[in-house]
């Protein structure tokens, strides 16, 4: 939850890291996102292995990220238990 918003939702995210073989090499920690993912809609109850491209903005509103995400693909996805 973001701490401004108690009813706001935001996404879990961890960077996964793969090697030239689509090994999985490692993954971050678990860490929440609160900006959005252009191309990209989170299922509820779905856990979804994306691939991003990541972009610095030129001009940066006051209310935005520096950074914007772009879904590039889905890499997996899979039903989890939704968490509360």
């Amino acid at each position: 939850h973001h701490p401004l918003m108690p009813d706001h939702r935001c996404l879990q995210v961890r960077e996964i890291r793969y090697d030239d073989s689509g090994i999985r090499q490692d993954s971050g920690e678990w860490e929440p996102m609160y900006e959005e993912i252009e191309g990209f809609v989170h299922t509820p109850g779905v856990r979804t292995v994306l691939r991003l491209d990541r972009y610095r903005r030129k001009d940066v509103p006051a209310d935005a990220s520096a950074v914007v995400h772009v879904l590039d693909m889905v890499v997996e996805q899979e039903p989890v238990a939704a968490a509360d």
